[in-house]
């Protein structure tokens, strides 16, 4: 696992998750900077990656990486390449700390225009010219009618970054990524400077077809989503490194009757690198792969990431209250996600004590599994907490003391986790270690009136027990 601010690297080291992966030598992770690093560096094992030093290709995950990448800007207007400049200042008229980040919320962009050719690329990426060179000239052809216009970011970041990373296993490499952005050109077309977002950091929007353009003209192929209304992204990219001897295997003959869409995939060849060719090319290259090509469609094409979020956010935002048949089925979809769980966990609690015994089996069955794939991220987001309040509801008063301590050892010791432990004690009739517990809530706040009627009910009922702690 790899970032480039030691920050986060140690966040991953120091977190109990991944302590046996990390100890057992299965994990590693790195500094990398992903534009201009030539060698990852492991810090644990002290193992350097560089160019062809690993025997088997690479499988790299790039999620939500792209898009905050340098890119480059350029637009096509009467048949015409331009390069995109920009300047950037402050809508401020005067700043008193140029250096101040909150600047970045200020931005005022303005941006110029001016013809180049499609050798653009020839001195400052070497490696990579002819193929940024075909990825230009691809546009500019496309677009290059005289009534057709076009705005184009090419996330020249992504690309060198995808270099890099395919140095170190001679060039073969499969990647996953994952991010906001787009991957019909269609969407190209007019004149518009690009959308900077600004979030703390900043970003664009990613050109997933010229990045799968580059994978083709690296004798690769690509698996886009051809989902367009989708907040994410997500395509697959592979790069064999062996030209075009793939396709020698799929002759005409081997494709099927001449009707069959696969039929002319074969006689596709490099040169042809204009308009859909390029992606008929990519298709044929794709051929050799079909195991990949099925778990891409059902994993992705058919129902994936982006289709998840939306009928989640759908559950929770549109639906005034889910019933829990709903949320099981949801969560069932989520492969029992333990962040879904934390979104939908008061309607959970609100209906768990009335459910049927066969869906409170299901809930039982599984809530081990949503455990295990629990990660920690924010010691706010008390999951074992949640986890603890619904063994309660669901009367199982030992687990859910145990993820009470749980909670307590990851987020901290809480006035309403005292609370709660002390309410199941009292079910389990140990009601010493409920007073005990009701009086730690105490403790931490002084006027908590649930802890506080809670040991006067114990006085009360047991008043024996107690009457030397009145």
């Amino acid at each position: 696992m790899t970032d480039f601010t030691w920050n986060n690297l140690k966040f991953w080291n120091d977190h109990e998750s991944f302590r046996p992966y990390l100890d057992c030598g299965q994990l590693d992770i790195a500094i990398f900077d992903a534009v201009h690093d030539e060698t990852i560096r492991l810090h644990h094992s002290n193992v350097v990656i560089g160019r062809s030093t690993l025997k088997n290709p690479i499988c790299v995950i790039a999620n939500y990486l792209f898009d905050t990448l340098c890119h480059d800007i350029f637009q096509i207007e009467a048949g015409q390449l331009k390069e995109g400049l920009i300047s950037v200042g402050s809508r401020n008229l005067f700043e008193t700390d140029a250096l101040d980040p909150e600047i970045i919320k200020r931005f005022d962009n303005h941006f110029t225009y001016r013809v180049i050719n499609e050798n653009y690329y020839a001195e400052s990426e070497p490696e990579d010219s002819c193929h940024l060179r075909r990825i230009l000239r691809w546009y500019r052809d496309f677009f290059g009618d005289a009534s057709d216009e076009a705005s184009i970011l090419l996330p020249i970041g992504a690309l060198r970054a995808l270099r890099r990373l395919t140095s170190f296993s001679c060039g073969r490499a499969l990647v996953l990524s994952g991010d906001k952005g787009n991957n019909n050109h269609e969407q190209f077309r007019g004149l518009n400077d690009p959308h900077v977002a600004v979030h703390g950091s900043f970003s664009v929007m990613v050109n997933y077809h010229a990045i799968g353009l580059y994978c083709t003209s690296r004798s690769g192929f690509v698996l886009h989503d051809p989902q367009e209304e989708a907040s994410l992204k997500v395509s697959v990219l592979v790069f064999t490194n062996q030209e075009d001897a793939v396709l020698a295997t799929f002759q005409p003959s081997t494709m099927g009757h001449q009707s069959s869409p696969f039929y002319d995939l074969g006689r596709v060849q490099i040169h042809n690198w204009v308009g859909s060719d390029v992606e008929r090319l990519s298709a044929a290259r794709s051929l050799a792969f079909p195991n990949l090509c099925r778990a891409f469609s059902d994993s992705i094409t058919s129902f994936g990431p982006n289709d998840f979020f939306v009928v989640q956010k759908s559950m929770k935002d549109d639906t005034e209250r889910p019933t829990l048949k709903a949320i099981v089925a949801l969560l069932k979809l989520s492969n029992w996600d333990p962040d879904v769980f934390y979104k939908f966990r008061d309607p959970i609690l609100q209906q768990v004590s009335a459910c049927t015994i066969k869906l409170r089996n299901d809930l039982c069955r599984n809530l081990p599994q949503l455990w295990r794939q629990h990660f920690m991220l924010d010691k706010n987001k008390d999951v074992a907490f949640e986890v603890g309040r619904l063994y309660y509801g669901l009367r199982m008063y030992q687990k859910a003391i145990r993820f009470y301590q749980t909670s307590i050892e990851c987020s901290g010791e809480h006035h309403v986790t005292f609370h709660n432990m002390g309410l199941c004690y009292y079910s389990l009739s140990q009601y010493q270690l409920a007073f005990h517990h009701f009086g730690k809530a105490l403790l931490l706040k002084n006027d908590y009136t649930k802890a506080r009627a809670w040991q006067d009910k114990l006085h009360r009922e047991k008043p024996y027990q107690f009457e030397d702690l009145k």
